[in-house]
């Protein structure tokens, strides 16, 4: 059955549904926001099963057919009117007292909560949780505040997304690319970064998460406190972490192990000050960071050493300057047009 033939009941039955109001991602926000606008008759099953399921923590008793919950809501209604002279439904005789006041308390709660929401919010818009997206571009850096408190350091080409408004049980960020957290401690709340394929669990420390895509590992350093590190992706090789001050998990995406391991903190927390570190970098690697850095795009006309390394470490420094010290331990020229770099 398709979700246009779906009323209330079929949707608190459905785990799809139930997963998007317990535990939204970016994939689920947007399928049902643009079903909503697609079906918008569908508006008020919708806000009555999410009230449900989201206000009372309600869920969905597999053992109960759908006949069994319209028979139960049936004589809950019939019970309520005062001329009634039908006899309660003989199923109702056999379901537990605390799933029959449960769903007492849930549909009529839900639906005295269905009519205030809708006074506030107009009859045309139903409530959703904002997803609120964060980019910082290429030759940037930015810093920005979540609902809790927590302090977010961007770095260049990097971007999370989050809830406007966390929830009472987690605070879930979705981070692309390399970002630095202040976490605002809540023992109640765990802060929770998601990569896509390895996921961060703290309840307030500073930690750095380094996920870009186009690098072959996920890197995440604790500066203060401790996080739990451990697979998001279901098909990756089961691995879980916990790591502490100066110690770091590298995730390698291809051959799918997680080494842990300590760091140096002055390499890898150099770019929330402003610093370029290079240790025993290759070449492929600083032309990566010096594009992300500068916002610029490099072109490489000639063959470079990729076996030769470089450890160096800038401060402030204008990328003609850097460019004019690499140019003579990989042996090439340079020229600068605007935002391209073109290596001769």
């Amino acid at each position: 059955m398709k979700y246009e033939d779906y009323d209330m009941i079929d949707f608190i039955q459905d785990e799809y549904f139930i997963r998007w109001v317990k535990d939204p991602d970016e994939q689920s926000e947007k399928f049902w926001k643009m079903w909503l606008a697609k079906h918008p008759g569908k508006r008020e099953d919708i806000m009555h099963a999410r009230n449900v399921i989201a206000d009372f923590g309600y869920k969905y008793d597999p053992e109960l057919t759908k006949d069994d919950y319209l028979e139960m809501f049936e004589g809950i209604l019939k019970k309520g009117r005062p001329n009634s002279q039908e006899k309660q439904p003989p199923n109702l005789s056999i379901l537990s007292w605390p799933l029959k006041v449960a769903a007492v308390v849930a549909i009529v709660l839900g639906s005295v909560f269905m009519v205030i929401r809708l006074q506030q919010i107009g009859n045309e818009q139903a409530y959703l949780p904002v997803l609120v997206n964060k980019t910082s571009p290429v030759g940037q850096k930015i810093i920005t505040w979540l609902d809790d408190g927590t302090k977010v350091h961007l770095n260049a080409g990097s971007g999370i997304g989050y809830h406007e408004k966390f929830s009472d049980s987690a605070r879930v960020v979705y981070l692309k690319g390399e970002a630095y957290f202040e976490v605002t401690r809540d023992t109640l709340r765990p802060f929770i970064v998601k990569t896509g394929k390895v996921k961060t669990t703290v309840l307030g420390t500073t930690f750095i998460v380094k996920a870009y895509p186009d690098e072959s590992k996920i890197d995440v350093a604790v500066m203060e406190g401790m996080v739990k590190v451990e697979n998001e992706n279901a098909l990756s090789t089961p691995f879980q972490h916990t790591i502490t001050r100066n110690q770091m998990t590298s995730f390698y995406i291809d051959s799918q192990l997680a080494v842990k391991q300590a760091f140096d903190p002055d390499q890898v927390f150099a770019w929330t000050k402003g610093i370029i570190h290079f240790k025993a970098a290759g070449i492929t690697e600083i032309i990566r960071t010096l594009e992300r850095w500068y916002g610029v795009t490099f072109v490489v006309n000639r063959p470079l050493n990729q076996e030769k390394d470089f450890t160096i470490t800038y401060e402030n420094k204008p990328l003609q300057e850097i460019l004019e010290g690499l140019s003579f331990t990989f042996d090439f020229e340079f020229e600068i047009n605007d935002k391209v770099v073109t290596l001769n």
